[in-house]
């Protein structure tokens, strides 16, 4: 067996005043609600292990992150959770910058078939 894991994705799964989320298009800054979203999705989606951490070196006291470890043994179970889970982890910063109104995103989103409840008519 093998693991495949992260401590956080840059993109969809980090609330930080110091990274890739300050200052987004719409004027949102670090919103605790998205690792948390992340944290319980790639759990429904066959993570081993699913971490909600606080901060590390860049915002101790002003981050939150969430991280996820996979479990690849060779078993058609751990295939099924494997595909959900990288699929669905990386489109959680898809999903994040459609919200802010990257229209890349919004391009990403749409050619790949990404649901995006908020921006249904």
């Amino acid at each position: 067996p093998i693991v495949i894991g992260r401590d956080h994705l840059d993109s969809g799964s980090v609330a930080s005043p110091y990274r890739e989320t300050e200052s987004m298009k719409d004027g949102s800054d670090a919103i605790a609600d998205w690792p948390l979203l992340n944290a319980m999705l790639n759990t429904s989606s066959g993570a081993t292990w699913v971490s909600i951490h606080h901060g590390g070196g860049v915002g101790i006291g002003r981050s939150l992150h969430a991280g996820q470890v996979s479990v690849a043994d060779g078993t058609d179970l751990a295939a099924e959770k494997l595909e959900r889970l990288l699929t669905n982890d990386p489109g959680m910063g898809v999903i994040r910058h459609v919200d802010a109104g990257y229209d890349r995103a919004i391009d990403v989103a749409n050619e790949r078939g990404v649901r995006i409840p908020m921006n249904e008519k």
